[in-house]
């Protein structure tokens, strides 16, 4: 008879994390930042609030971890856009819009909670600085991989700026996620102008 091999504690920690900080970012998608509470986040879970107050102690806590969670992610996802090309307005707009998608993506309206409720929240704001400095940090590296030979290194992080700026912006106005719905068209003109003045930016002789 086959016998089911028994995850140790550590492996058991892990998932009960995991499965809190899933639940944490599905909470502030679906119901937004105000109605994350613990107790709603544990019942996601299908874990009791004592498991989450074992591992995070304060809700604040959890949120943090959940930014970084998400953000991680979120990292490796852009990293992912390695693999596409960058030299033509074809291509960079390709590139945009599969970063516009990464940033309407339910798991990305985790952030927009956080950083709503953080404008007025000095304590949240505070705790969410270090993540959201390691997310920057983060981005411009994974944009350094895809566009250090083609943009001066001194212009790189001003071009993420413009391009995450104009993302998150678009994500705040959306009232539906869906990347296809309207206004459509006029999105895929300004993510197409952008592409071409990235592009019309790059050095004569890249090398």
């Amino acid at each position: 008879m086959a016998t089911t091999e028994r995850r140790t504690q550590a492996q058991r920690r892990e998932g009960t994390i995991a499965a809190l900080l899933e639940a944490t970012a599905t909470c502030l998608a679906e119901r937004g930042y105000a109605a994350t509470s613990t107790a709603a986040v544990s019942a996601e879970a299908g874990v009791s609030q004592g498991a989450l107050f074992r591992h995070f102690p304060t809700r604040q806590a959890l949120l943090v971890a959940t930014a970084d969670h998400v953000a991680t992610r979120n990292v490796e996802a852009f990293r992912a856009l390695g693999d596409l090309g960058v030299d033509t307005a074809d291509e960079v707009t390709a590139v945009l819009g599969h970063l516009r998608t990464l940033v309407l993506s339910p798991a990305n309206q985790t952030w927009r909670e956080l950083l709503v409720a953080a404008r007025a929240d000095a304590d949240l704001r505070a705790a969410l600085r270090p993540a959201r400095e390691s997310l920057q940090a983060q981005m411009l590296e994974a944009a350094a991989d895809l566009w250090r030979d083609r943009l001066p290194p001194d212009d790189l992080a001003a071009v993420l700026s413009i391009v995450v700026n104009m993302l998150d912006g678009l994500a705040f106005s959306a009232l539906d996620p869906d990347p296809a719905a309207a206004p459509g068209r006029t999105v895929e003109r300004a993510l197409r102008l952008l592409a071409e003045m990235i592009v019309r930016h790059y050095p004569e002789d890249p090398a």
